[in-house]
């Protein structure tokens, strides 16, 4: 369970998740085979770079929470035991943790908005859960069309 203080611990904390999500995604283009699905998961990164940059800009807010509101976020509780390092990940099982990691920060930027005490901040968190949900559409869309399909 992670417990925010201050907006800035919250935007913290939402930078290192892109930034772990940046580097995920990295690593996981340079390991498929395929071209196309090298590029769905290189600009998932670029998206993150871009969304991280923007939650820098975010820092000169210093908006008021509600943080007694966000206390137990649960994020990413179900991929503790996934082992992304694996080198034999598949392109199935790399879709499935992208649609999780996805779900979870969606989930995030959510419950932040929702606690947000002013108009700007709140529109700029729920933008953001907006282009994970769209993030994790993409993913949902290459898994039914190339995963399902398959088996």
């Amino acid at each position: 369970m992670k417990i925010f203080r201050t907006f800035e611990e919250i935007i913290d904390y939402a930078i290192d998740k892109e930034m772990d999500e940046i580097e995920f995604y990295s690593e996981i283009a340079d390991r498929m085979d395929r071209k196309n699905v090298k590029g769905l998961f290189r600009n998932i990164a670029l998206e993150k770079t871009a969304r991280m940059l923007r939650l820098e800009k975010m820092k000169d807010m210093n908006s008021e929470l509600n943080l007694d509101e966000i206390q137990d976020m649960k994020i990413a509780g179900s991929l503790q035991d996934v082992d992304v390092c694996r080198n034999d990940l598949s392109y199935q099982d790399a879709l499935i943790i992208a649609m999780k990691k996805e779900k979870a920060k969606f989930k995030f930027y959510l419950n932040v908005a929702e606690s947000a005490a002013n108009k700007e901040c709140k529109e700029t968190f729920l933008a953001l859960a907006s282009d994970e949900a769209r993030q994790k559409l993409r993913f949902e869309l290459e898994y039914d069309e190339h995963v399902l399909v398959e088996n």
